[in-house]
């Protein structure tokens, strides 16, 4: 259900309107994972959370699309 609703507020990412869009996800250096998928801008902001509340020299987590 999350997902159906994720994916309708990320709009459609393809041309022939079947697709669905990228889903993402963040992970760090320091062994951290997101728990759940979601839109990118939301994962990105979330990732860097996780940076803010280790401090000045934490590395800033990779996001990847998940499928």
């Amino acid at each position: 259900m999350i997902r159906k609703i994720l994916r309708a507020l990320a709009g459609d990412a393809s041309t022939d309107g079947f697709s669905n869009p990228p889903i993402y996800r963040w992970r760090c250096e320091c062994g951290a994972k997101s728990r759940y998928a979601d839109i990118k801008f939301d994962t990105e902001y979330n990732a860097q959370r996780h940076q803010w509340r280790y401090g000045v020299g934490h590395p800033m987590p990779e996001v990847y699309a998940d499928e």
